[in-house]
């Protein structure tokens, strides 16, 4: 758990800090903190992980949605709950507040080496402070936030709302998304019921859904959220520790754009999101092939599209592993050559046969022939 506390102007009017301290509910909220309680001109809040209360932090000082000018803030990694008295990282956080000048934003030192450089924003050391409550010397450091220009306007950010009904599972998801610069966690739920509502009220553009939880498993929720009648869907990307056609079929029948072992790791944790988010579907390559081999002579169709360049030998190679569901990693143990030999094949395969992924280049490889099913 990580702790922030923000603290706008305490001298402004009465009106002034009720706005200021809805602003910070705002982004707190837009980042999938929690609201522990409120403060004279701001708030203390707790994160499920240090990326996520630093990039709320910078969020606060730099977002021109809620702007909170010269807001000070502190962040310490500890435990807290909602409602329970001060612990240990709330009286470092609310002391890093308090010692922080207008928009400035003071970390543990903890939270600068569990952040690394994933922040959004670089940080240098502050030296040491002596906080209230506190004995020893606190080492600190300082985000640079003014350092680091905002997004571009047009650069988009996703957005992912994380279900699954193991806590373990959640955190370790969220730290892989929230180590891509361009993925961002906006909510974790338990349950199929509690995914719903987040996903209505938090509108991610995508939703990371296991199969198997209480009250309403993924599949049903999937459904409920993506399915064909739904105006608004979402998309839907399911992944699943179950490899069985009844999860595969009934995942893909009920809108997901994608599905994936949860053994997939996490390159392709991070393509499936961005391959939904765009529109697009991502299977596991370990499914890829079983779907194929069961549809491929299910509609006739016309003939596809030759190559826009003639294949090599060594991308004939690729493809075919690529339509039997290898994975990256399987190819290049098969073919002898590196993975990034494999990466290079593939991306020269989607440019000559217009793919956008390795299921229409599996799809290819089987309507012409290349792969009996």
């Amino acid at each position: 758990m990580t702790i922030l506390a923000a603290e706008g102007a305490a001298d402004a009017a009465e009106a002034d800090r009720r706005a200021a301290v809805a602003g910070l509910q705002h982004v707190v909220a837009k980042h999938a903190g929690r609201e522990l309680r409120p403060t004279g001109a701001g708030l203390i809040a707790a994160f499920d992980s240090v990326v996520s209360a630093l990039r709320c932090a910078v969020d606060m000082q730099r977002s021109a949605e809620a702007p909170v000018p010269g807001v000070r803030i502190g962040i310490d990694a500890g435990e807290a709950a909602p409602g329970a008295a001060d612990s240990l990282a709330m009286t470092v956080a609310g002391g890093l507040c308090a010692a922080a000048g207008e928009g400035t934003i003071l970390v543990s030192e903890a939270v600068r080496h569990i952040a690394g450089a994933r922040a959004g924003a670089p940080m240098r050391s502050a030296g040491a402070l002596r906080l209230p409550g506190i004995t020893a010397p606190l080492s600190v450091a300082e985000v640079l936030w003014a350092d680091e220009p905002a997004p571009e306007a047009g650069k988009r950010q996703i957005s992912v709302l994380i279900a699954d009904d193991q806590q373990l599972v959640r955190t370790g998801f969220r730290v892989i998304l929230e180590a891509e610069p361009d993925l961002r966690v906006v909510g974790e739920a338990a349950d199929g019921r509690e995914a719903i509502a987040l996903a209505k009220a938090r509108k991610p553009d995508v939703v990371l859904m296991d199969i198997r939880m209480p009250v309403l498993d993924g599949i049903e929720a999937t459904r409920l959220l993506a399915g064909p009648g739904v105006t608004d869907p979402v998309a839907v990307v399911v992944i699943t520790t179950f490899d069985t056609d009844e999860y595969v079929h009934g995942a893909l029948k009920a809108g997901a754009r994608g599905f994936l072992l949860k053994d997939a790791g996490p390159e392709l944790l991070v393509q499936a999101i961005h391959s939904a988010a765009n529109g697009d579907a991502l299977i596991a390559p370990s499914v890829t092939a079983r779907l194929l081999a069961a549809f491929s002579d299910a509609v006739a169709g016309p003939s596809p599209d030759p190559p826009l360049e003639p294949l090599t030998a060594r991308e004939e190679e690729v493809l075919v592993k690529v339509a039997h569901g290898r994975t990256n990693a399987e190819i290049a143990d098969e073919l002898y050559v590196s993975l990034s030999t494999v990466k290079t094949h593939l991306a020269s395969l989607m440019a000559k046969l217009g793919a956008r992924n390795r299921v229409e280049l599996a799809m290819w490889a089987y309507e012409t022939d290349r792969v009996r099913s």
